[in-house]
């Protein structure tokens, strides 16, 4: 068990709990603790950047977590967020003919594969957990690909490039406001 003091980048302040770390795992050149609070017994995910105090609490005793496989609990998801009870979806994606090669040659996950080829576009398939890193993944390929399912991941990245374009109708606006 260790006692951290933890700062994220919404908190003004350092928080401090105690922690039950069960996994490292490293993201585009970041690393992660994946950690059981003791006070709400959730699985966290702390970036290690932003602990800013650590200490071993030698008389804590240290609580496993079975219930989860560690050796598989990235399995189905790009990045590090995910919580406990999100589950895959399947995913269909759109590609374009242009940048088909660098997706099938560089498959976006484990999971892929192509339902479909044209001389236009690709159709694939991934199965993964909704979050922050796919979308931000989907994204940076701009219109090269397109979302065709879920419905709602379709419209949270159709709303995200609508208010990325926004931004550029406006090109005295250095900065994007702040919602």
């Amino acid at each position: 068990a260790v006692l951290i003091d933890y700062r994220s980048f919404r908190a003004r302040n350092t928080k401090q709990g105690v922690y039950y770390p069960y996994l490292l795992k490293e993201y585009r050149n970041r690393w992660f603790l994946i950690c059981r609070n003791k006070v709400q017994r959730n699985l966290v995910t702390l970036a290690l950047d932003r602990v800013e105090g650590l200490e071993e609490l030698l008389r804590e005793p240290y609580h496993t977590y079975p219930e989860v496989d560690f050796d598989h609990y990235f399995d189905d998801v790009l990045g590090v967020t995910k919580s406990e009870k999100d589950r895959p979806v399947k995913i269909v994606l759109g590609v374009r003919s242009e940048t088909a090669p660098y997706v099938l040659t560089k498959p976006l996950h484990a999971s892929q594969i192509v339902l479909k080829e044209t001389d236009r576009n690709t159709i694939i398939q991934i199965e993964l957990v909704l979050n922050f890193e796919l979308e931000r993944e989907i994204l940076g390929f701009g219109p090269q690909i397109k979302v065709l399912s879920p419905h709602h991941l379709v419209k949270r990245i159709a709303t995200a490039l609508q208010q990325a374009a926004q931004l550029y109708q406006t090109p005295e606006s250095p900065v994007p406001p702040e919602e």
